[in-house]
């Protein structure tokens, strides 16, 4: 006998059946692990509380990596931190100095 693993919405508590979750919102496909979510809270989610991108104008999905940019009045900024928008997409983020570049991190392995 297969011992099976029985996943349930964070949202509505219906079971979900293939993890990641996984949905198509304005042409950008997500794929959630975590938290696990079933397919139509995850698209709710994306209605009410995506950004939009200050770069491309298009919408940032919750649970997306996010460039954040200082605006005016303390203001913050979203962009989108992919190849498509963003040149460098979400490999590595740091600080460029007089001439040399200051410790940088690794965000997410391409």
């Amino acid at each position: 006998m297969e011992n099976q693993i029985h996943h349930f919405c964070q949202k509505c508590g219906a079971q979900v059946n293939h993890l990641p979750t996984l949905v198509e919102f304005e042409g950008q496909e997500i794929f959630l692990f975590d938290p696990i979510i079933c397919k139509n809270c995850l698209l709710n989610l994306c209605d009410n509380f995506s950004v939009k991108c200050e770069n491309c104008g298009g919408s940032i999905p919750p649970y997306s990596q996010v460039g954040v940019l200082k605006a005016e009045c303390g203001k913050r900024e979203f962009v989108h931190m992919n190849t498509t928008c963003s040149t460098v997409g979400n490999a590595f983020y740091g600080y460029l100095g007089k001439g040399n570049l200051h410790q940088f991190i690794e965000i997410e392995a391409c």
